[in-house]
């Protein structure tokens, strides 16, 4: 191919998709906070669907899967030998850690200082500190002030599995085939369908003080176990699934580019987003499990395969690819990881101690609603701006044998494969 060759780190569409899933996110707690009944009819359409945005959580898990696992796939299908486990780990450590580890410890500070009750305070420090929480609903959360702690504990442990299966498949085949792989990896999946179900057979909490009007532990363990960590590892796999066919493609540079040419890649993947917009607008108006395997949230599978495809056809895409990876989603993709873990600090701390009624359905006025929210995202890209520059990228620098602070600045989106 003339632009995407085997072993390039440049995974085109994955920042645009990256900012895609963590705008929707943010998008899905403002929306929270605005009475939907006192709205307009066109605008209650639309909140519905904002409401709809935390299905960019599985938008996470699937570009982590679809990320981390391509370089395991390259090395698979050019017989090259199983990449270095210590060098993975480095830079998961390094990407995740620094941030999180942060903003953590503020929250904590900020319980101490404004003696805000917690209940297994010590159980959450610990499990969040160790990225277990998310095996417990008493830990599930492990801050009061920031709910989204709860998808890294699941994002960590699906670091853990992918490259244990990987070097299943690696032992497994001696003869190395791209039929062989993706078959161990759909009966992986298969394999993980199956512990999901046996997880809701054996570990579904009971009923007594489960819902939300219990607060976050009782919000957790209503979640649990249509969110457990076992499940969400079905999500990161579709990514490995699409890294694997984006791989084997990519083998093919000359037939690939005539296609390329003729603009195949471009309505595959526009088909398959626009398809994804619809499953969203149908679901509009229904509850959150109606659609989907196994009870997981986020419309599984249906919703993370149709982004598989954007993902695995934005690579070789003429026009999809450079849409989605626009100036701002690459800004944004870039500083998402600050985005996910500091903007729901501010909508917290905004409710408690700020403006009473910017709750769960507590603004009116949509105007005053949109000011409040504008403010909201504009805190939050000053705040992950400064988490990437400072915390993060010194340490991602770092993992990779750079210096802490580089002297001219250089070109890290997160559509990359390493």
């Amino acid at each position: 191919m003339s632009k995407i060759q085997l072993g390039s780190t440049r995974l085109t569409g994955a920042d645009g998709i990256r900012a895609i899933a963590c705008l929707s996110v943010i998008l899905h707690h403002l929306s929270q906070r605005l009475v939907m009944p006192a709205q307009k009819p066109w605008l209650q359409e639309m909140q519905s669907v904002f409401l709809l945005g935390n299905s960019g959580v599985s938008l996470f898990f699937l570009l982590s899967g679809f990320l981390l696992s391509f370089p395991f796939w390259s090395a698979y299908l050019e017989n090259e030998p199983y990449p270095s486990v210590r060098t993975y780990t480095l830079r998961r450590a390094a990407r995740i850690m620094p941030g999180f580890y942060v903003s953590f410890l503020v929250c904590l500070l900020l319980v101490w200082r404004l003696d805000i009750p917690t209940e297994f305070l010590w159980r959450r420090i610990i499990t969040g500190f160790t990225f277990t929480s998310g095996f417990h609903y008493t830990t599930f959360f492990p801050s009061e002030l920031n709910g989204p702690f709860w998808s890294i504990s699941f994002e960590v442990f699906c670091y853990v599995l992918m490259p244990l299966f990987m070097a299943v498949l690696f032992v497994l085949s001696k003869r190395r085939s791209f039929g062989k792989a993706i078959l161990f990896w759909v009966i992986a999946f298969g394999l993980v369908l199956v512990a999901n179900a046996l997880i809701h057979h054996w570990f579904t909490p009971s009923e007594q003080n489960r819902g939300w009007d219990y607060g976050l532990i009782g919000g957790a363990k209503f979640w649990m176990p249509n969110y457990n960590p076992v499940g969400f590892f079905g999500h990161f796999s579709i990514g490995i699934l699409a890294a694997g066919v984006t791989t084997a493609l990519m083998q093919h540079g000359t037939a690939m580019e005539r296609l390329r040419k003729l603009g195949l890649f471009d309505a595959v993947g526009a088909v398959a987003l626009g398809l994804a917009g619809l499953l969203i607008w149908r679901m509009r108006q229904q509850g959150e499990f109606v659609f989907s395997l196994q009870q997981q949230p986020y419309y599984f599978p249906a919703y993370a395969i149709l982004f598989g495809v954007v993902l695995l056809s934005a690579p070789f895409s003429v026009i999809l690819g450079r849409l989605l990876d626009n100036r701002f989603f690459r800004f944004t993709a870039k500083i998402s990881f600050g985005l996910y873990i500091w903007h729901y600090l501010f909508i917290t701390l905004i409710e408690k101690y700020g403006i009473k009624d910017y709750h769960n359905s507590g603004i009116r006025d949509v105007w005053r609603w949109l000011g409040i929210s504008v403010s909201v995202v504009a805190i939050s890209y000053v705040a992950a701006t400064i988490s990437y520059y400072v915390i993060e990228q010194p340490f991602i620098n770092w993992s990779k044998g750079k210096p802490f602070f580089r002297s001219k600045r250089t070109d890290t989106h997160s559509g990359k494969a390493a």
